[in-house]
């Protein structure tokens, strides 16, 4: 080999060294990485959480712990899910230990990266490891109705303080207080001239950040109908400062009253699907196997001819009732029902169970006859509050729900079902 050859040769190796000693691209570690032994490959030390470069001294840097096994040239790599582009901090030759690499939210040109989450990975010769970050710049904390008894999420809550019946409120629930997410915090209340009416200090609530609206001021009084807003503003754990969305409220001039209604209705007419509430697949592996179809003996009713060849709840053949009841404001507080029927066999002496207020495979029978029979008054029933649409359940509004079977080989005709109801309503 000529002295040209042999120079261009010694060149491209002292080339070679200096890009691995100096953190060259990240090829270089991945392609070294299949031959280093596990027990080499660094490791970071935690996972590492939220922090907030807004320059007010709270959890402005991150600090990233990691370990190598062996002496190596370090590159940290940081992927953004955001519209920043990747990009690598060489850290150069670090020894066996455990080392820390800070990172105050910027790119290597000084710009702070825009709030979201954040791939990091710590690249060696010897193999590579992953983490995450996530840069927070907002406060988060947010105002939200509790029980909205079945109204759409967009409809607003109505508080009618001048009700003398019962005391009436909105329970409002403020999300991230009591998980440590906001240090501290206040919810306002204004009217519509953006007028305070009341506050609420966040350390004054219970572990499950709820509060009762009552439209009312800090001496108890009702306030004058109309629209107010709910905002809650502080600080979080991370030192961010701000406010959230405010949310819509209504003080009512009306009264709320209790009503105590009773409906006679055919079996079929409050018959539904025993999975309608639900979008569960899981729901219908719970379905039985009985048989219930509309009756040929009593009109408008039902029968019902249990599976004896199946396990007690699985072969029993149950129908499921809902009646609605829209006017219930704060929900259904207390149901009682009543069924009247005969053996499918006239002169048997099969008999039909009611269960009412309670749902779901655990149901037990509150009464059982061959011919009528009433349930206690159920307070608090199920269903009675309506469901809000989520992805598990779809929306309900407030009502009475309650269920009707038989077991083993019985056959039992339902003709009629009484339902006693008692809610809150609107007078008038």
């Amino acid at each position: 080999m000529n002295a040209r050859g042999l120079g261009l040769m010694v060149t491209a190796l002292l080339t070679a060294l200096l890009t691995t000693l100096l953190g060259g691209q990240a090829a270089t570690a991945t392609s070294l990485e299949a031959a280093a032994p596990a027990d080499q490959r660094p490791r970071f030390l935690e996972d590492y959480p939220s922090f907030s470069p807004n320059g007010d001294g709270d959890h402005d840097r991150l600090e990233v712990g990691y370990q190598l096994r062996v002496g190596a040239v370090v590159q940290i790599r940081v992927e953004p899910r955001t519209e920043v582009a990747p990009f690598t901090v060489a850290l150069g030759w670090k020894p066996a230990g455990r080392h820390t690499w800070t990172w105050n939210g910027r790119t290597p040109q000084g710009r702070l990266v825009p709030e979201g989450s954040y791939e990091v990975h710590l690249l060696t010769p010897q193999g590579r490891a992953e983490s995450f970050a996530f840069l927070d710049l907002t406060f988060e904390a947010g105002v939200f109705v509790s029980e909205r008894f079945g109204a759409p999420r967009d409809q607003v809550s109505k508080v009618y303080p001048r009700s003398v019946a019962v005391r009436d409120g909105v329970r409002l629930f403020v999300g991230q207080a009591s998980d440590g997410e906001v240090r501290s915090g206040v919810v306002t209340f204004r009217n519509a001239s953006g007028g305070v009416v009341l506050r609420r200090d966040l350390r004054s609530l219970d572990r499950d950040d709820e509060l009762v609206w009552e439209g009312r001021d800090s001496r108890g009084r009702p306030l004058p109908p109309g629209r107010y807003l709910a905002t809650v503003s502080g600080v979080d754990r991370l030192g961010n400062e701000g406010a959230s969305k405010p949310l819509r409220l209504w003080v009512s001039q009306d009264r709320l009253v209790w009503r105590q209604r009773t409906r006679v209705l055919a079996a079929q007419k409050a018959w539904t699907p025993p999975c309608s509430g639900s979008t569960t697949p899981e729901c219908q592996m719970t379905v039985p196997r009985g048989e219930v179809t509309p009756s040929v003996r009593l009109a408008g009713g039902l029968t019902h001819r249990a599976e004896p060849s199946q396990p007690p709840f699985m072969g029993s053949a149950r129908s499921h009732h809902f009646l609605a009841v829209p006017k219930a404001v704060r929900g259904v507080d207390a149901i009682r029902v009543a069924f009247a029927g005969e053996p499918t066999i006239p002169g048997g002496t099969d008999v039909g169970h009611l269960s009412a207020g309670a749902g779901g495979p655990g149901a037990k029978a509150m009464v059982s006859s061959d011919s009528t029979g009433r349930t206690r008054w159920v307070e608090d029933p199920v269903h009675g509050d309506g469901v809000e649409h989520s992805d598990r359940e779809r929306r309900r509004l407030p009502g009475a729900y309650w269920e009707f079977w038989t077991e083993g080989d019985d056959a039992f005709d339902v003709g009629t079902f009484t339902v006693s109801l008692r809610y809150l309503a609107v007078a008038g």
